[in-house]
């Protein structure tokens, strides 16, 4: 088996907010290989290549295994008023190659980082999976089943950590399945090897007066989408928040959806 693809993303306020605050698993946006930017030890070299000014007493990171069918791609050419990092790599002389990653849950044993003024470096948290989250977080949020990977095992669908060859299901239920064991209450966990499993990612996106969107969540009357463009006239017509460079999100009826579509990525060689 290949060894695993560390990443690394730094963090803005208000993500690193939404993971100690709410329990947040998702991650996206702008990503790096941790091999590749482990020389920008204060929090002035590393903003420094993401052309931020400062030198803050701290910057946050999360260090993670590249999540089971996460997209990357290479940051678009458009002007922003952020630095998008066209030519593929970070500022400066760091050569770390940069990429836009498609929104997912965090894999099982992410860590959250803090790097300090005199280089000290202190790991804070770690995400246990889904049922667990965050360790430390003041809240635990359920996870959203159109985001990151599912697993299909013995007739039932479950939430899926994948680790290695074998696969961490969570149950978001009152009364969990046979064999699970309760880690919260309404949340089971069992752990399963990868090869009786079938893995998969349910990604549903439609159009907000016209702009593209992932949706995140959704209820009866509201939903939570990801804007697939980074334009901020789009955002600003639809009444979307930037959350961090390049990443805008909005609350939107759901009677404002149209061309609604949903695809279904399977993670190949899974159950081999």
């Amino acid at each position: 088996m290949p060894e695993p693809v560390v990443l690394q993303k730094l963090l803005t306020g208000a993500v690193a907010a939404a993971i100690v605050e709410a329990g947040s698993d998702h991650v996206g946006g702008y990503v790096t290989l941790a091999s590749e930017v482990a020389s920008l030890r204060t929090p002035r070299q590393l903003l420094a290549a993401y052309g931020v000014d400062g030198a803050p007493e701290f910057a946050d990171v999360v260090r993670f295994e590249q999540p089971r069918l996460a997209t990357l791609a290479r940051p678009g050419p458009a002007e922003r008023p952020w630095q998008t990092f066209p030519s593929g790599f970070l500022l400066g002389d760091s050569l770390a190659r940069v990429w836009v990653m498609g929104r997912t849950r965090y894999s099982y044993g992410a860590e959250y980082w803090r790097i300090r003024a005199d280089g000290e470096q202190k790991c804070l948290s770690n995400y246990a999976g889904v049922a667990r989250g965050w360790a430390g977080a003041r809240q635990w949020r359920p996870p959203s089943p159109i985001v990151g990977t599912m697993a299909r095992w013995r007739g039932g669908e479950f939430f899926a950590d994948v680790r290695a060859d074998l696969v961490l299901l969570s149950a978001i239920t009152g009364d969990g399945p046979s064999g699970f064991e309760q880690v919260r209450p309404g949340a089971w966990v069992s752990t399963v090897p990868a090869s009786e499993c079938e893995i998969f990612e349910r990604v549903f996106t439609a159009e907000v007066d016209g702009v593209p969107v992932r949706l995140l969540r959704r209820s009866a009357s509201q939903a939570r989408v990801l804007l697939l463009s980074d334009d901020p006239a789009e955002a600003e017509g639809i009444g979307a928040t930037l959350v961090e460079p390049g990443v805008y999100e909005a609350i939107v009826e759901t009677s404002r959806l149209a061309n609604t579509q949903g695809v279904e990525n399977q993670l190949t060689g899974a159950a081999e």
